[in-house]
């Protein structure tokens, strides 16, 4: 491996080469004091409310999409509806619906945007793929058939071109029980012409608890536990185990490693505290939405303190690609630890330093899961919630000095 940078005073990355695969080793960012991106407030548009206009009252949106005329569509996962908005967040139309029909959804978990400003959605209850035309209307659907037994789809990650990048999850080995990485992740595109599946990569699953009780078994959570995450820009998949701060970017036509971005992070050890913290937020979910007293709740906090848990904490929470390239690394948070700003890499590798994003950003319970943010190059246009968890879709602007 031959070092490329110039002699002198160390670069904030360190760009390097390995049998083709260019590496990118962050060492401190690029923008100093008062250089960077920042996030202008307050939002250039709003869409939701708390109570009235049904057309702007949001329930669990899955994603939100921004049209070539600057219109917005949202998915609302609650409803299974798509709405249209104009560029000044006026309601223009809704599309879909909850059931099974064409062009209804039972479960909507995610909402893309394809050339000409046709929609995809993906329904991980029916395991079907949906196209839409810029109007509402349905164009076609397309059953989602793993072609490798014992796998399942598990869920859309983006998209590239007209394929639909996609997870699925290999049941076929059950492992013994204790710690494990199960089931292991294989990401593959799906041609939303003729719905081809083909295989990019695999990937070791999240860690859990099996536990054997005769010809029982139970999965059980396992707390700070170390998953990969993805994300998705044209021709390239973005691939991080939590495990260590070492992303991998992948070709979506091959599956040849294109670039390695690292740091030297070392693991934070799990403290007493991240457990209290952990625990009571676990026993406040439970009494506001799990339909038990405070005291069963305290009692089920309890018993969960003996649960096995990772030693140490994630490296990372989750990864975002802009539509430049540049990638969006961020920090891990959970109960007792506070969230922290994206920190941005361009498309090189070379780390920018760090970007601060508006607070109630839904980031979902599971990272994986949580709504999209779409990063334009001038805005951001995502998901946040008032202290009364309320949800609005928002449109800031990116302002890159």
């Amino acid at each position: 491996m031959q070092a490329c940078d110039s002699a002198g005073a160390p670069a904030g990355t360190l760009h390097s080469d390995s049998a083709g695969v260019a590496i990118a080793t962050a060492v401190e960012p690029a923008w100093g004091p008062g250089e960077g991106w920042t996030v202008g407030e307050p939002p250039l548009l709003e869409i939701g409310t708390a109570t009235g206009d049904p057309d702007y009252e949001l329930d669990g949106v899955v994603g939100a999409v921004r049209l070539g005329s600057g219109d917005i569509v949202l998915g609302d996962g609650g409803s299974g509806e798509l709405r249209r908005y104009d560029a000044a967040g006026t309601f223009v139309w809704r599309a879909a619906g909850e059931g099974e029909g064409p062009g209804e959804h039972r479960f909507l978990s995610f909402l893309g945007v394809l050339a000409g400003d046709s929609l995809v959605t993906y329904d991980l209850a029916l395991g079907r793929v949906q196209i839409f035309d810029a109007a509402g209307e349905l164009v076609r659907t397309l059953p989602v058939e793993s072609p490798w037994s014992g796998s399942m789809p598990q869920r859309a990650l983006g998209v590239s071109g007209r394929d639909l990048v996609m997870a699925f999850t290999d049941n076929t080995e059950m492992p013994e029980g204790g710690v494990v990485r199960w089931p292991a992740v294989r990401v593959a595109t799906f041609d939303l012409a003729d719905g081809a599946i083909r295989a990019v990569s695999d990937f070791p699953g999240a860690e859990q608890v099996i536990a054997r009780y005769g010809e029982n078994v139970a999965y059980i959570g396992y707390d700070f536990g170390k998953g990969p995450r993805f994300a998705v820009t044209p021709g390239t998949l973005a691939a991080v185990d939590t495990e260590a701060f070492h992303i991998r970017s992948i070709s979506l036509e091959d599956g040849g490693t294109r670039r390695i971005l690292s740091r030297d992070i070392a693991p934070v050890p799990v403290t007493d505290a991240h457990v209290d913290a952990e625990i009571e937020e676990y026993i406040e979910t439970n009494v506001m939405y799990g339909g038990v007293s405070r005291e069963q709740a305290e009692g089920m906090g309890r018993r969960r303190r003996d649960d096995p848990r990772a030693p140490t904490l994630p490296v990372l929470r989750s990864i975002r690609l802009d539509e430049t390239g540049s990638l969006w690394v961020e920090p891990f948070f959970g109960a007792g630890i506070e969230v922290a700003p994206f920190e941005v890499f361009a498309a090189d590798g070379t780390w920018l330093g760090s970007v601060s994003v508006p607070a109630g950003l839904n980031r979902g319970f599971i990272a994986s899961m949580a709504p999209g943010l779409e990063i334009g190059d001038d805005y951001l246009l995502g998901v946040w919630s008032d202290s009364r968890g309320v949800e609005y879709v928002r449109l800031y602007s990116l302002e890159k000095s």
